[in-house]
């Protein structure tokens, strides 16, 4: 395999997702939503492109918003940058919901921290 090649994508049953649904308790691993299966999105902890597994082991259950803020982040990364419980901390979702304002507040500032940067960058 060549460095810039993505590994293919295992295509998952509903078994598997119902398994990470029940194991997860019904709730986002990073905001503590409880939705049901149909709703939450399939996300490797590490991303395959930058050098996850497609095994069962690195997926996790997140709603839209979250996934969609993780992105390309790796697990701990997240956790990092939103101030949540380390991943070898954490056993499980969040038991009470921590509220998307949370997340969009820290969202903003990482982006306000990168543009500042850019400028600064820019002036050197």
């Amino acid at each position: 395999m060549w460095d810039d090649e993505v590994p293919t994508r295992k295509r998952r049953t509903r078994r598997e997702k119902e398994m990470l649904h029940k194991a997860q308790k019904g709730r986002c691993m990073y905001c503590g939503i409880k939705l049901p299966v149909s709703q939450f999105h399939l996300d490797h902890r590490n991303p395959l492109n930058r050098s996850g597994s497609d095994s069962f082991s690195n997926l996790q259950l997140l709603c839209g918003p979250c996934n969609t803020r993780k992105g390309n982040m790796t697990d701990g990364e997240f956790r990092r940058a939103y101030k949540l419980t380390p991943a070898r901390k954490a056993d499980g979702p969040p038991t009470k919901r921590i509220p998307q304002s949370q997340f969009d507040a820290v969202t903003k500032k990482r982006a306000k921290r990168r543009r500042k940067q850019r400028e600064d960058d820019w002036l050197w």
